[in-house]
């Protein structure tokens, strides 16, 4: 039992940026059976937006987008301090030389890979909330 100044641990928030819809939800499910909150982008002004009006923990993010390519929104993580990976179907060796210190999860991937490639880059060793089996 909690004393009453104790309060539950918040739940680590990512910015999911990425601009196919089916893969963003399937993404998002897979990061929230984890334990994360997610909050979703389908684009670099959309993420851009969300990061200068709230907080994020992680963020992963897909190189191409409709609007362009996600490097502004990596340069922004980047000076705020927030960890950040790449899911993307582009090489890697495409990612500017700032940003190669980043972890890379070639598309396709599997579930469990992004799963582990998120807690790994937000310094977890397992999921914050187990997701029931």
């Amino acid at each position: 039992m909690q004393s009453s100044n104790e309060r539950p641990a918040a739940l680590p928030r990512l910015l999911l940026v990425e601009d196919q819809l089916d893969l963003a939800d399937l993404m998002e499910q897979a990061l929230t059976d984890e334990g994360n909150e997610i909050a979703h982008a389908g684009s670099v002004f959309e993420a851009l937006g969300m990061l200068d009006s709230g907080r994020f923990d992680g963020a992963v993010l897909d190189v191409e987008l409709r609007d362009g390519v996600v490097f502004p929104v990596a340069d922004r993580l980047l000076e705020l301090g927030i960890p950040y990976l790449f899911a993307s179907a582009v090489y890697d060796q495409l990612v500017p030389v700032r940003h190669r210190r980043a972890p890379f999860l070639a598309k396709p991937f599997h579930v469990q890979g992004l799963q582990r490639a998120v807690r790994e880059a937000l310094g977890r060793t397992s999921p914050a909330a187990a997701a029931p089996h």
